[in-house]
């Protein structure tokens, strides 16, 4: 490992504290490397996304906090149902089922906990972490990159020799030197709050999320927090909700949760107990991801509709490789863009791998080849291998998959048939 005491104050700097750049931090940290979070808030703070993946299990494992995070009491989660307008339509996919899944069994998280377990876990590493620290600027150099912040009123600088750019939606490096590119097949909108009074499963699947979809392309979710809260949102589109949408979101909210009949039966006796809040629930990539001395991770470098809960997944699988890539650029000597060629290619194929199924919940053939369910259980099974978070899949999960999607194919020229000779 190079030397660079006498020329940065810290290796990398992260600017974000959220689980892609704690995971980015405690992975360099790890490494040896000298590194700092920069967070403009003090943890724990509130964040939407809670629903977990079984495949971030390995991530956790990796990092060192899997045993931390199973033993902080959070509510187990085995799978995610999937309802109909109609109501008795049903599909459950089941986690145990699902093809080259190592851990079946995942979480239900409270972010604001979760968060900081993450974070905390970076600090126990050997990263520092200085909450309410605002970047205010960065100057590039060939030799680092000097960093300005603000702290309750007063400014301060660091020189650091890469920053990692985990600032979410604000993407403060990625918004300098390009932008987000919204996804035309995902524009929708999120409005959600928490509820108390809202019955659940029972045994197993009590801890999974349930899911209501409704014929405007738009759904419903209900995610258990504790024994008692429930995190309820709805997702819908754009163009639906500028025509419906309420003055307030707490308005918003209930006009979606009243109109969506399937669900009725959960809402009777539900009370809010938390403010409702809107999120732009756009998809989008970054144009650029990563340029000399700097990259780009989670929210970011792209968001991708939470249809399927891939969020928290994907920013902290790609906190690990990033931090390889650095890690091997400080050794070598070398921290230009090219390092992150690599990366910035894994991040954009993941994307793609899952906006697939995203953008194929909002068409009515998808929607309707997932409830009559595929005609093989393989199929099926090999569908909800991917739900769970499989981004690397064997080549005959990946001919199973190429399967469905050829069957939807072919039930989207049905449905246009059909309704073409309903129109005459």
């Amino acid at each position: 490992m190079t030397s660079s005491a006498n020329r940065w104050d810290y290796d990398v700097a992260v600017i974000g504290g959220g689980p892609g750049g704690s995971t980015a931090a405690t992975a360099l940290a790890q490494r040896g490397r000298r590194v700092v979070v920069l967070e403009r808030e003090r943890f724990p703070r509130f964040h939407i996304g809670e629903s977990q993946l079984p495949w971030t299990n390995e991530i956790l494992r990796t990092l060192g906090v899997r045993d931390t995070i199973a033993a902080s009491g959070f509510i187990e989660k085995w799978g995610a149902s999937f309802r109909g307008p109609d109501g008795p339509d049903e599909r459950y996919a089941d986690f145990r089922f699902a093809r080259e899944t190592p851990t079946p069994q995942t979480f239900q998280v409270l972010r604001e906990k979760f968060d900081e377990i993450l974070l905390r876990h970076s600090e126990k590493s050997g990263a520092q972490v200085l909450e309410e620290h605002r970047l205010t600027d960065a100057a590039f150099d060939s030799d680092g990159v000097t960093l300005s912040f603000s702290h309750n009123g007063s400014a301060g600088t660091m020189r650091v020799g890469v920053v990692i750019d985990a600032s979410g939606r604000t993407g403060v490096l990625v918004k300098r030197f390009g932008r987000h590119e919204p996804d035309p097949l995902l524009l929708n909108i999120a409005v959600h709050a928490q509820y108390e009074g809202i019955p659940r499963a029972s045994g197993r699947r009590a801890g999974d999320i349930r899911m209501y979809t409704r014929p405007d392309m738009g759904w419903l979710w209900f995610i258990p927090l504790s024994d008692t809260v429930i995190s309820v949102g709805a997702v819908i589109p754009q163009v639906v909700h500028r025509r419906e949408s309420k003055a307030t979101p707490e308005e918003s909210l209930a006009h979606y949760l009243a109109n969506t009949p399937a669900a009725l039966s959960l809402l009777e006796g539900a009370r809010r107990v938390s403010p409702a809040r809107f999120d732009a629930d756009y998809s989008y990539l970054a144009t650029r991801m990563a340029g000399d001395r700097w990259v780009a991770v989670g929210d970011a470098a792209a968001f991708l509709d939470p249809v399927f809960s891939t969020g928290v997944m994907l920013a902290m699988q790609a906190g690990v490789e990033v931090a390889e890539a650095i890690d091997n650029g400080l050794r070598t000597g070398d921290v230009s863009a090219r390092i992150f060629t690599d990366y910035e290619h894994a991040v954009r194929r993941r994307y793609h791998h899952f906006r697939r199924f995203a953008v194929g919940f909002y068409e009515p053939a998808f929607r309707k080849l997932w409830y009559s369910r595929p005609p093989l259980r393989s199929i099926f099974d090999a569908v909800v291998s991917v739900l769970a978070g499989n981004w690397r899949p064997s080549f005959v999960t990946r001919v199973l998959v190429e399967i469905f999607f050829a069957v939807v194919a072919a039930e989207r020229v049905l449905l246009k048939i059909r309704g073409s000779r309903g129109a005459r």
